[in-house]
């Protein structure tokens, strides 16, 4: 028998320890089988075989069971990992999860620390992780606990105590402001927040998240920690601590159980000390695709035959954060990558695709979507994803490339699809390459959509809104019946008692007719080249949205918030 350990797995001499009951509901006959099978045949004891010593089947999914929370709070993720079990609550008796004669010895450890019977069952070693992972993560976050305790003087010799890669899960042990930061963060990834702010004031430190697009005040952390909490920020992300007069940009991988986040950190100097904003680029989210991002039936139908084109240029446009490369991810993801060499230039890679090659845009070290774009064209590709034309090399590559047999994906920073072709024009590039080379310019929004749970009917918006237009209806085959019509938020725990859970895609998608090539040709402004559109059957961005707002799908304020309904 192994040497006794104390509840952080420290070795505990057994002659300084009174003798103690065994906590452990096991009777002597399963004691004894269990000990002399490991002496006997499996030293380590396997799930398999601890099933057969105890008289019980192997569990292969423990999804059933509900965590015990005195275990949770009692002993840390570490803990558990190392030793791979697991408590649960069951039939008000403590059980525990385990796969082998190591997670066997701490039963009475467990036992003991809870002051009850802790009763065995034989689980795969997966079954385990992955129950580990789902209790830690569904705990409540503590940040507010943590900032209600903090003490300035107990933390300020181990802020910079940092491994390589955090688990935010593993806060056992750790300083105050570190336990904060990794609290935050989980915070954060666990509401589905895009970016985290750490904004200064004279007599405060506000921590504000943007979730669905929109930012929320979360915590305010007392001014007397901000130079802790902003020192392990820059440290998490390998900053340059003593530099405090210019902007910094850090970047960093921090666990979630078995998710990987990547964090981007940017410093920016303000009055009251330094401003932070961490974007949170969840790396084991899930990608959309194209029929899930709420693209008009009859968009879709265009969009996919235009996908599937051998040559030509498309381009996603609307300002940061509408989504433009999620519906580029979701392009990709319809493309047989394995009949095509398909190939990406993007800043970040935010998503990896299978059968595809990802490069990661460094201007630092001189790697431009520009310059990337030259090695690309040598890699015999089929299709090229740009991930931004931000100048004009960008763009002559780009057409030259959907001009000599390759489909090029990009985006635009644009208001509107129409002004995706004047945007060209601008940076210089000649009206009959534009008019050659460009297929469609799909403009994209993203709203909130309004929670499930909680919505309402609104009939007194009716007298607001106006009705969808006819064509709209008919180009998707439905009628003012089949509309849903029109809800407001009212706000539950489901959503953060904000209305909305998740968003979804406004669109506009221009396709390049001869009417358009003419008018590009001639130097037409935007409104000329929109007008072209609508009268080929496009509908704008306020239209969609409109008809989504009769479809209980979004209100009416947030139409308005991202277009000019």
């Amino acid at each position: 028998m192994p040497e006794s350990t104390d509840i952080n797995d420290n070795p505990v001499d057994p002659r300084s320890a009174a003798p103690r009951k065994r906590a452990s509901a096991l009777t002597d006959a399963a004691t004894v089988a269990v000990i002399s099978g490991a002496s006997l045949g499996d030293p380590n004891g396997s799930p398999e075989w601890l099933a057969k010593a105890l008289g019980r089947d192997v569990v292969t999914s423990l999804s059933a069971l509900k965590a015990d929370p005195g275990f949770l709070k009692r002993f840390g993720i570490a803990y558990s990992r190392a030793h791979r079990v697991i408590g649960f609550r069951e039939n008000d008796a403590l059980v525990v999860a385990v796969c082998d004669r190591n997670g066997y010895d701490h039963l009475d450890i467990i036992g003991r620390a809870l002051g009850c019977a802790a009763q065995p069952i034989p689980a795969t070693q997966a079954a385990i992780g992955e129950a580990i992972n789902l209790a830690y993560a569904d705990r409540s976050s503590q940040a507010q606990q943590v900032i209600d305790s903090i003490d300035r003087d107990s933390v300020l010799n181990e802020v910079n105590l940092l491994a390589s890669r955090e688990d935010l899960l593993d806060t056992e042990g750790r300083a105050p402001i570190i336990r904060l930061v990794n609290h935050l963060l989980f915070d954060a990834v666990k509401a589905g927040a895009s970016d985290v702010h750490i904004q200064p004031y004279e007599d405060r430190v506000v921590v504000r998240q943007r979730i669905d697009g929109v930012l929320f005040d979360s915590f305010e952390i007392p001014k007397t920690a901000q130079e802790e909490v902003l020192t392990r920020i820059k440290v998490l992300g390998k900053m340059n601590i003593a530099e405090k007069r210019l902007p910094q940009d850090g970047r960093a991988t921090v666990q979630l159980g078995d998710r990987t986040v990547d964090l981007r950190i940017a410093s920016l100097p303000t009055s009251h000390n330094e401003r932070i904003v961490i974007r949170l680029l969840d790396k084991s989210a899930r990608l959309y695709s194209l029929a899930e991002l709420g693209m008009p039936p009859h968009y879709f139908d265009i969009f996919r035959r235009l996908i599937s084109r051998d040559h030509g240029m498309v381009l996603v446009t609307g300002p940061t954060g509408s989504g433009k490369s999620t519906t580029l991810y979701g392009a990709l993801q319809e493309i047989d990558s394995t009949d095509l060499n398909v190939l990406t230039l993007e800043d970040p890679i935010e998503y990896q695709l299978d059968g595809i090659s990802q490069t990661q845009i460094n201007e630092k070290k001189g790697m431009t979507f520009a310059s990337g774009m030259r090695s690309v064209l040598r890699q015999d590709p089929d299709i090229i994803m740009v991930g931004e034309i931000r100048d004009a090399e960008t763009a002559v590559m780009a057409i030259q490339a959907s001009l000599t047999g390759h489909l090029v994906f990009s985006t635009l920073h644009t208001n509107d699809a129409a002004s995706a072709v004047t945007r060209l024009l601008d940076l210089g590039i000649e009206p009959y390459l534009v008019s050659s080379s460009l297929v469609a310019s799909l403009a994209q929004r993203l709203v909130r959509k309004l929670c499930g749970q909680c919505k309402q009917p609104d009939p007194n918006a009716l007298g607001r809104l106006p009705k969808p237009p006819d064509s709209l209806l008919a180009d998707q085959g439905i009628t003012l019946a089949d509309l849903k019509g029109v809800y407001r938020p009212v706000g539950c725990p489901e959503c953060r008692q904000t209305g909305f859970r998740g968003r979804v895609g406004l669109f506009e998608l221009l396709v390049v007719d001869d009417t358009c090539r003419d008018l590009i040709q001639s130097r037409g402004n935007a409104s000329q080249i929109r007008d072209a559109g609508l009268a080929a059957g496009m509908h704008l961005l306020s239209t969609d949205g409109v008809l989504k707002i009769h479809q209980g799908i979004t209100t009416l304020d947030e139409v308005m918030r991202v277009t000019s309904l």
